[in-house]
C-alpha cells in the first residue's frame, strides 16, 4: 500500500510540476514571438523611411522609371512573406520587389484605407489591420507618404503578410517541443494567424482566455497549456501553446523510468550480494566484462582486484595494460590536435574551441577571429633551407604567444596563424591585429644575415549569427583581400562579401538559364516611314526566371559580360532569331531581323564561321540578317579588326551602327568601314519637337548618312509629333513604342499582316496603328 501511495503521489506531483513549467515556458515563447513581430515591423518601418528619403523616387511612376526601377527586400523570421511597393496616389504600383501581374494591375490599391492614411501622414505609419489588394491577404502595412512638389503623390509601403506569421514563429522562435502559435486581435476577439488548422473558426470566443497563462481548448480542438504576450502598439496578443497530453505523458514517462531504474538497481544489489559470496565466479565475470568494455573503448574498463591470488595478479596485469593504452591514446590525441613544430593547437582544435564559444543564446558576442599569414616564407626556405624556415616559424609562434591576452587562443595552420580573441569590441579587435602584426617587425636572426618578414592580417567579428566555419572563411577572405590590395591588414566587410556572393549566385543562375532554356527572344517592329509597313524586327533577349518572372536585359547582360557568358547568349539569340525570320519568310512575310552583337565577338574568325553555319542551316537569306554594333564598340575595334567586319560583309549580311551619335565616332572611320546603316540614338529623337535646334541635329545626321549612301533608322519614336518631323526629314525607317513594344513572335505576325494590307500613307493611319499597338 505504501509503495502504491508513493507512486500515485509521484505521478500527481510530476504532472503538476510539468504543467507549471510548461506554462512558464510558453509565456517566455510568447514574449519572444511578440518581440520578434515588433522588431520586424520596426525594421520594415526604418526601411520604408530610408527609401522615401531618397530624392527623385517619384520617377518610378513614369514608364521609363518603372522599367529601370529595382527594389529588393527580404522577409523576416516573423513575416517571411514581405513585399515592398511604390504606389501612386491613385493606387497604381509603379515599382515592386515582386512585380507579378496581380501586383502591377492598374489601380490595384485604389480605395485601400491604408493608402488614404499614408497620404495624410507626416511620416511612416503602421496599419496592423490592412489588406493587400494584390494578394487579398491580411497584412501589416508599413507605409510612408512620397512627397513631390510639396504634396503627397504616392506612398512607399511594405506589406508584411499575416497568414504565414504564426507558422513562421513556430519554426523560428519555438524552443520547446512542438509549440503552436496563435495571433489574436484582442479588440474584436478575432483570429489573425495560427500555426495549426483552425477548423473553420475565425474568432476566439471559445478560448476563454483573459489571463497571461493557463489552459484552453486550442483552435485544433486539443487541450493546451499556454502563455501569452501583447505585441506593443498593435492590439495583438500572441499565444504560445503546447499539448497538455504530451507534457503529462513526458512527465509520467520520466517518473516511470525512474521507478524502473530503482527496481533494477535493487535487483542488482541483491544479485551483487550473492555474487560477492562467490570468490571465483564473480571476479571472472568481472574480468570478462572488463575485456568487453576495453574492446569497445568505454571510459571505465578497469577490473576489480578481488578473488584468489591468481585472479588478483591477472586483474593487476590487465589494469596495467589499460594504463599503457590510455597513455598512448592521450599522446595520439595530443598529436592530432597540436602542431608538431610549434606545439600550438592546430586548425582542428581551434575550430573546436571556436564552436565552444559560439553557443546558442550567446552567438559569439565579442568574439573576433584573426588570420595572420607569414609572407615570403618560401623565399626563406629556398634561400636558407627548410630547417631555417622551421626555426623562423617557431620564433613567430613564440612572439605571437607573448602578445596573447589571457583566455585567447593561438593556433597554427601551415604558413598561417589563427588567433581567437574573446570579449573583443570592434576597435579592440583591430588593435589586437595590429599588435600581432607588430610582433614581426623586428628582423629574425638567420644563419648568414638577418631575415625580415612581412605578414598579411585579416580580421572578422561574430555579428550575432554564423558558425565557426563561417568566421574562419571570413577571416581568410579578409586576409586574402588585404594581400590583393597590397595592405598589411583588412577588416572583413559583410556588405562587400554579400555583393560578391550575390553576383556569384546570379552568375550560376544565368548559367542554369542557358542550360534549362529559360531565355526568350522578344521582337520589336521596324517600320518603313513613308508606307507604314513593318519591314523588320529587332531581336531582344529576355530571361523568364522561374521565381522572379520576366527579367530585363539590363539586369543580367552586365553579369553575362563579366563572366564571358555573353557570347553564348548572343549565339543563342542569333540562332533563334534566324529560325523565326526564316519561318516568317516561308509564310510569305520576308522581314529583316536585327541582332545585337557584343564587341568581343567581332574580332574572331569563329564568329564569322558560326554566322555562315546558322544562315545555311536556317535557309535565311543573308540580306535579311542585320547585325547591330554599338558605335563606341565599333570605334574601338575599327582600327585593328576591320577585316573581320569585311568578312561578315562578304557573307551578305547588313551591318548597322547602333546608338549613333553617342560614341564620338570619327567620320574617316565611318567612311572606311563596311557599314550599311546607322541608327540614330533615342536621346536625339526624344528631344524632337517644335524647336529647331534638336531638329537640326537629326537633320544633319540624316544628311550625312544620305551623302555616305547609308540608310537611316530612328529608334525610340514614341509620339506622332516625332514621327511627323522624321517624315519631313525623309528618314527611311523608325522603331519605338509608337509602333509596338518588344513582344513574343506570335504577337508580331498580326501586326505585320495588318501593315501589309493598309494602302494609306503612315501619316493617315498613325492614330489607328497606335490603337492597335495599345491593344496588343
Amino acid at each position: 500500500m505504501a509503495i502504491a501511495g508513493a507512486t500515485a503521489y509521484g505521478y500527481l506531483w510530476s504532472a503538476g510540476h510539468a504543467r507549471s513549467t510548461a506554462k512558464k515556458e510558453m509565456t517566455l515563447e510568447a514574449k519572444r514571438a511578440a518581440a520578434l513581430i515588433a522588431s520586424s515591423t520596426a525594421a520594415a518601418k526604418q526601411s520604408v523611411a530610408q527609401l522615401t528619403a531618397q530624392p527623385g523616387l517619384e520617377k518610378a511612376f513614369t514608364p521609363a522609371g518603372a522599367k529601370n526601377c529595382q527594389l529588393s527586400v527580404e522577409g523576416s523570421e516573423a513575416f517571411p512573406s514581405l513585399r515592398l511597393d511604390i504606389v501612386t496616389a491613385g493606387g497604381r504600383v509603379g515599382c515592386s520587389s515582386q512585380p507579378s501581374p496581380a501586383v502591377l494591375a492598374p489601380a490595384v490599391h485604389r480605395g485601400s484605407p491604408w493608402l488614404a492614411r499614408a497620404l495624410r501622414a507626416k511620416g511612416p505609419i503602421v496599419v496592423w489591420d490592412a489588406t493587400d489588394a494584390a494578394t487579398h491577404q491580411s497584412a501589416v502595412a508599413v507605409a510612408a507618404p512620397l512627397i513631390a512638389g510639396g504634396k503627397a503623390v504616392g506612398a512607399v509601403v511594405a506589406f508584411q503578410h499575416v497568414p504565414q506569421a504564426a507558422a513562421a514563429l513556430a519554426t523560428n522562435v519555438g524552443g520547446s517541443d512542438h509549440p503552436s502559435f496563435t495571433v489574436v486581435e484582442t479588440a474584436n476577439r478575432s483570429l489573425v494567424s495560427a500555426s495549426e488548422r483552425a477548423q473553420g473558426r475565425t474568432d476566439i470566443g471559445g478560448f476563454r482566455d483573459l489571463k497571461a497563462q493557463g489552459e484552453w481548448a486550442g483552435i485544433d480542438g486539443s487541450q493546451r497549456l499556454f502563455g501569452s504576450a501583447t505585441v506593443p502598439g498593435s492590439g495583438w496578443r500572441v499565444y504560445a501553446g503546447v499539448r497538455r497530453s504530451a507534457v503529462l505523458a513526458e512527465a509520467h514517462g520520466a517518473l516511470t523510468r525512474q521507478v524502473l531504474i530503482g527496481v533494477v538497481a535493487l535487483l542488482v544489489l541483491i544479485a551483487g550480494g550473492w555474487i560477492l559470496n562467490r570468490r571465483v565466479a564473480g571476479p571472472l565475470r568481472g574480468l570478462s566484462r572488463a575485456v568487453m568494455r576495453a574492446g569497445r573503448k568505454e571510459d571505465d574498463a578497469r577490473v576489480e582486484e578481488a578473488g584468489t591470488a591468481e585472479l588478483v595478479s591477472l586483474a593487476r596485469q590487465f589494469n596495467a595494460m589499460l594504463d599503457l593504452r590510455e597513455g598512448h591514446e592521450a599522446e595520439l590525441g595530443y598529436q592530432a590536435t597540436h602542431d608538431a613544430l610549434t606545439g600550438l593547437p592546430n586548425a582542428t582544435l581551434f575550430r573546436e574551441r571556436l564552436d565552444e564559444v559560439l553557443v546558442p543564446g550567446n552567438l559569439g558576442a565579442g568574439v573576433a577571429v584573426i588570420c595572420l599569414r607569414v609572407d615570403r616564407l618560401d623565399v626563406v626556405n629556398e634561400g636558407f633551407g627548410r630547417g631555417t624556415g622551421d626555426r623562423v616559424l617557431a620564433e613567430v609562434a613564440t612572439r605571437l604567444s607573448t602578445a596573447l591576452r589571457p583566455g585567447d587562443t593561438l593556433a597554427r595552420s601551415g604558413d598561417e596563424f589563427l588567433i581567437l580573441c574573446l570579449d573583443a569590441a570592434e576597435q579592440s579587435a583591430l588593435n589586437a591585429a595590429m599588435r600581432f602584426h607588430a610582433c614581426l617587425s623586428e628582423p629574425f636572426r638567420g644563419p648568414v644575415s638577418d631575415i625580415v618578414l612581412h605578414a598579411t592580417v585579416g580580421v572578422t567579428r561574430a555579428h550575432g549569427s554564423g558558425s565557426a566555419d563561417q568566421l574562419l572563411r571570413e577571416a581568410d577572405s579578409a586576409m586574402r583581400e588585404a594581400a590583393r590590395k597590397g595592405h598589411e591588414m583588412h577588416r572583413f566587410d559583410p556588405e562587400a562579401h554579400f555583393r560578391a556572393t550575390e553576383h556569384l549566385e546570379a552568375e550560376n543562375a544565368l548559367r542554369t538559364a542557358l542550360q534549362e532554356d529559360q531565355l526568350r527572344v522578344y521582337y520589336q517592329p521596324l517600320v518603313e516611314v513613308p508606307s507604314g509597313r513593318i519591314v523588320g524586327c529587332e531581336a531582344l533577349v529576355r530571361w523568364r526566371h522561374p521565381e522572379r518572372g520576366l527579367v530585363l536585359p539590363a539586369e543580367f547582360l552586365p553579369i553575362a559580360e563579366d563572366t564571358r557568358q555573353i557570347e553564348a547568349i548572343d549565339r543563342w539569340v542569333l540562332t533563334r532569331a534566324c529560325e523565326q525570320a526564316a519561318d516568317w519568310a516561308a509564310a510569305g512575310h520576308p522581314l529583316r531581323i536585327s541582332v545585337n552583337v557584343a564587341a568581343g565577338q567581332l574580332g574572331t574568325d569563329a564568329f564569322e564561321r558560326f554566322v555562315g553555319e546558322v544562315l545555311r542551316e536556317t535557309g535565311l537569306a543573308p540580306e535579311q540578317l542585320c547585325f547591330e554594333i554599338t558605335e563606341s564598340s565599333l570605334m574601338r575595334k575599327a582600327a585593328r579588326e576591320s577585316e573581320h567586319l569585311y568578312g561578315l560583309k562578304r557573307l551578305g549580311v547588313v551591318l548597322s551602327i547602333d546608338d549613333f551619335g553617342t560614341g564620338y565616332s570619327s567620320l574617316s572611320y565611318l567612311h572606311q568601314l563596311p557599314v550599311d546603316e546607322i541608327k540614330i540614338d533615342r536621346s536625339f529623337i526624344k528631344r524632337l519637337g517644335p524647336g529647331r535646334r534638336d531638329r537640326h541635329l537629326v537633320e544633319a545626321i540624316v544628311g550625312m548618312a544620305r551623302a555616305l549612301d547609308l540608310e537611316v533608322v530612328a529608334e525610340g519614336v514614341e509620339s506622332e509629333q516625332q514621327l511627323k518631323v522624321l517624315a519631313g526629314l525623309e528618314c527611311e525607317r523608325a522603331q519605338g513604342y509608337l509602333f509596338g513594344r518588344p513582344q513574343p513572335a506570335d504577337q508580331i505576325l498580326p501586326l505585320v499582316i495588318e501593315s501589309e494590307q493598309q494602302d494609306e500613307p503612315l501619316e493617315a493611319v498613325m492614330g489607328s496603328r497606335t490603337r492597335v499597338v495599345t491593344k496588343t
